[in-house]
């Protein structure tokens, strides 16, 4: 089998129809599709066995609710096809969406990146792999999401998605950088639009705090092997930055001025030899949170 596509699948009732027919319906000859049904309470588990019954291509997991994660994670396992990917049970693919990623494939690979022309300033069909590591911990484009993009199913280890379950936001992130240094293959680039993203749930309702921003930083810096963390320090502080600016957004300054993460940040970002940009400094230097939200939005 060339490609399985994994589902996770929790009370998306609404959407989950739109998503199966868009893969099904893929011009890829040969592929399965593994729908997690992740403890739903709605109409999403029937939805999933319906498509069962009706096209044998489809393999339906129930499971108590373990967070999508882990329901990636159990996806991975019942997969059958050679490459793998990920798609959002709210969102869909376009109709070539696999054949194109697939098409990309080689024995010199185990990752098809796509959506490319989200990495501005690239047109390289395969980028070497040490180069692509700093783009993935600086989280350029649509790197940092597991979808849109495939994966050779032997590179897909547990270890990608061992991340507790209260690591809601972020985790994504985590598991690009864990395998982006479990192959040192170069990454095979799809310049084409691979993914229709639908709306944004978690990220839009979450609420950051430093000891989240601190305990997820924890995460990135030991998913990057410990004899090459320094090469990328630098390129941490991009995506540190932007988990402050949500934390002050959520919070007073009084919760994170003084607390681990912002001063840790501050420290590593005078080893990188790296200054605060005015506007950061204006965002960070005002009173209320209020106005931070105002400014953010600018």
């Amino acid at each position: 089998m060339k490609v399985s596509v994994v589902v996770p699948v929790y009370q998306s009732a609404d959407t989950l129809q739109a998503c199966i027919d868009s893969i099904l319906a893929q011009s890829l000859d040969d592929l399965q599709l593994v729908l997690v049904d992740d403890g739903s309470t709605d109409a999403s588990g029937a939805i999933c066995d319906h498509a069962a019954t009706a096209d044998p291509r489809v393999l339906v997991i129930h499971q108590p609710n373990k967070g999508r994660t882990e329901a990636r994670a159990v996806g991975v396992r019942r997969a059958e096809g050679e490459w793998l990917c990920f798609v959002d049970s709210d969102d869909t693919l376009p109709v070539n969406s696999l054949k194109d990623l697939y098409e990309k494939t080689d024995a010199s690979t185990d990752i098809v990146f796509g959506n490319g022309h989200s990495l501005a300033g690239e047109n390289r069909a395969s980028i070497p792999m040490d180069d692509f590591r700093h783009l993935a911990v600086r989280g350029v484009g649509t790197i940092g999401v597991p979808w849109g993009s495939i994966y050779r199913r032997s590179v897909l280890n547990d270890y990608l998605f061992d991340l507790p379950r209260e690591i809601l936001n972020g985790e994504d992130y985590i598991f690009w950088l864990r395998l982006v240094f479990s192959t040192g293959k170069p990454v095979n680039v799809v310049y084409k639009t691979v993914y229709n993203k639908g709306e944004e749930h978690t990220s839009n309702v979450f609420v950051w705090t430093a000891d989240y921003a601190a305990r997820l930083n924890h995460f990135r810096w030991t998913s990057i092997p410990e004899k090459v963390r320094e090469e990328y320090l630098a390129d941490t502080i991009e995506d540190r930055m932007a988990n402050l600016f949500a934390v002050a957004v959520c919070s007073s300054r009084n919760d994170w001025a003084n607390s681990p993460f912002y001063l840790q940040l501050c420290k590593d970002m005078d080893r990188a030899g790296i200054s605060k940009t005015m506007r950061q400094r204006l965002f960070l230097a005002m009173p209320s949170r209020h106005l931070r939200k105002m400014m953010a939005k600018i």
